[in-house]
């Protein structure tokens, strides 16, 4: 025989005085609390949960009170109590308590909070008893699906999100994240591009583009157009003059511009090894090896990652010493 799902305790409408009572002992718990006096705020919300045993806030603040005094399964109790009372408000502290366990059960627990959350507050949208969706539940559940590559739940989240921001950066951002790790990149550059027409003064999402049309092996004249789009806006962004003036260099492309561009980086960053790497590099392919080495020698003297030691390395080693 299968166990009966407990039924939910019936409300009883409260009398007037005990109304008042509520109210005093409410208010006086929350002073009780901040006061640090927590026994006390501990009775006081006690008897407002025997007044009131339905009412969501009073269970919420003693799992607080609970968790303060060490006691996390009765904490743990209040929370998710309070969480199935008043599922479109208090399900925040319910689903942090289960995402600090640190466990991929606790994990999956809070997503159904979230998601079950967002259903209780998209009826009361539509019934008009909220204005709009909370958008730090939004943020937690899009994260959530991004984590467990649930990418198409994640983008209906993100529209949820844009119903009330609008398309903004954020938007575009994490729609590029996503269609990027959900290995869309035809998606992802068509979101880009509708960005950059709403700002084409934002470089973030020009680099953006950048990384989509070098993950897609983008034809070199049409990068190094992007890559001077980005310098037109931003003359001095080291980050991309280096990285345009290495794909110079190894690609067979103009070496003077390269040089050009690369020697702004090591004046501005004269200790960056990525910067004196590129330099030393450009200088040898033009022949002038010895100064190469200097900047080569720099380059490694300055660098502490290994990866980037290799990379020197590798580069010195091809010079004729």
């Amino acid at each position: 025989m299968s166990a009966k799902k407990p039924q939910p305790k019936p409300v009883v409408p409260l009398s007037t005085e005990q109304e008042q009572q509520f109210t005093y002992y409410w208010y006086a718990a929350k002073q009780a609390i901040v006061d640090e006096r927590y026994d006390k705020a501990y009775v006081l919300l006690e008897f407002c949960h025997m007044l009131a045993p339905q009412d969501a806030q009073t269970l919420s603040s003693l799992g607080v009170l609970y968790g303060a005094t060490g006691q996390k399964t009765r904490s743990m109790e209040a929370y998710k109590e309070a969480f199935e009372i008043a599922p479109a408000d208090q399900w925040y502290r319910y689903s942090d308590a289960l995402l600090s366990l640190r466990t991929d059960e606790g994990k999956a627990a809070a997503l159904q909070v979230f998601e079950k959350a967002l259903t209780a507050q998209k009826a009361a949208v539509k019934a008009k008893k909220r204005d709009q969706l909370d958008e730090e539940l939004l943020e937690q559940l899009r994260k959530l699906y991004m984590d467990s590559k649930q990418w198409k739940k994640a983008l209906a989240v993100q529209d949820d999100i844009d119903g009330i921001n609008g398309f903004n950066d954020y938007s575009a951002y994490y729609r590029f994240r996503i269609y990027s790790l959900w290995n869309k990149p035809k998606l992802a550059l068509e979101v880009i591009d509708r960005y950059i027409e709403t700002d084409p003064t934002d470089t973030r999402f020009m680099k953006f583009r950048l990384e989509l049309m070098e993950q897609a092996k983008a034809p070199k004249e049409e990068l190094y157009a992007m890559y001077d789009r980005v310098l037109e806006v931003e003359p001095y962004n080291l980050e991309i003059l280096n990285s345009y003036a290495y794909r110079l260099a190894t690609q067979g492309g103009d070496l003077n511009k390269a040089e050009k561009m690369s020697a702004i980086t090591i004046r501005e960053e004269p200790n960056n090894p990525y910067y004196l790497d590129t330099y030393g590099w450009i200088l040898h392919l033009q022949g002038q090896d010895e100064l190469a080495l200097f900047y080569l020698k720099r380059a490694l003297w300055n660098a502490t990652e290994e990866s980037v030691r290799a990379e020197v390395e590798r580069h010195m080693r091809q010079i004729p010493k």
